[in-house]
């Protein structure tokens, strides 16, 4: 019997052998222009690596008699691993155990794994694009009938979070560990959301690799916090609890991190959405939410040496 799982179009297998899940692998779009073989193949070496290092929070990948991690049919990749049975994440413990699991991947292959780019500051140029791209749009915006009162409230706002960021950004200290970066390659999750995570009775699992890769590990564990926390600033701490327990982090990579966590991109992106006429469901999550996402910008961030 096989049966759809949760947001994932994935499909549980269930057989004499126990439970699998099988899943249609998903192209990255943005990145390197790789073909779909191509990003499979490398997902694969990376899964490869993980397995190699026993790290804990992958589910098993089965192979095929060859040895691969995929088959194609119809022209797509499909992988296959264990059904890992689990509940959702609930508590401070599971917090502080998802930041273990994070920092334990973004740790993990380093000696395997070759020089790599400054993913960092790939990013930080691509969010001061999107920033620039809201500014030149927010006039346009606040004019919109249905939505332009939410902008017109907080747009500036939105502009004074960004402005902040870039100003950490230039700090010497955090522009020194963004060119530094090519010396530490890491891997990374890619999609760290709460349907990805599962709290097993024994660890927690990280689910749907298909965004593995190599990437900045500052912008994960921002994202990772943005993604999963609710903002709640006790969820934040036990997750920078747990992440330093195993990759303890400088003042100034505190720093870099509440730089991504405070830049207001799901406003740009609504925006984006709403400047071409197309609907846009981040908006609704983020005129309810806005208010509670301020709350941790005077906690964990001032806590964390962001003064």
């Amino acid at each position: 019997m096989n049966r759809p799982v949760g947001n994932i179009r994935a499909f549980r297998l269930s057989t004499d052998k126990g439970d699998f899940l099988v899943k249609p692998f998903s192209r990255r779009k943005t990145g390197p222009k790789l073909t779909t073989r191509e990003q499979i193949t490398r997902l694969s070496s990376y899964i490869q690596k993980l397995k190699e290092s026993g790290y804990p929070h992958l589910p098993n990948w089965l192979v095929t008699k060859s040895g691969q991690y995929w088959v194609s049919h119809n022209g797509r990749p499909y992988y296959m691993t264990d059904w890992v049975e689990g509940s959702g994440i609930q508590s401070e413990e599971d917090y502080e155990n998802l930041g273990r699991a994070l920092a334990t991947l973004h740790n993990n292959c380093k000696d395997s794994l070759p020089s790599m780019s400054r993913y960092t500051y790939k990013q930080t140029k691509l969010f001061k694009l999107q920033d620039q791209l809201f500014r030149l749009q927010l006039l346009t915006i606040r004019r919109n009938k249905s939505k332009g009162k939410w902008f017109r409230e907080h747009g500036g706002l939105c502009i004074e979070l960004a402005n902040k960021s870039w100003s950490i950004l230039r700090k010497p200290e955090t522009k020194q560990i963004m060119e530094e970066e090519i010396n530490h390659p890491a891997l990374i999750h890619g999609d760290v959301t709460l349907p990805n995570i599962i709290i097993h009775p024994s660890r927690p699992f990280l689910i749907d690799w298909d965004l593995l890769r190599m990437g900045s590990t500052y912008y994960e564990t921002a994202k990772t916090l943005l993604n999963t926390t609710n903002f709640d600033p006790a969820n934040i701490s036990a997750l920078i609890k747990g992440y330093e327990q195993i990759k303890g982090l400088t003042p100034a990579e505190r720093l870099l991190i509440s730089a991504f966590f405070r830049l207001p991109v799901e406003a740009w992106r609504s925006a984006r959405r709403i400047a071409s006429g197309r609907r846009s469901p981040v908006f609704h999550i983020l005129s309810r939410t806005w208010e509670k996402n301020l709350v941790p910008y005077d906690g964990w961030m001032n806590g964390h040496g962001n003064n």
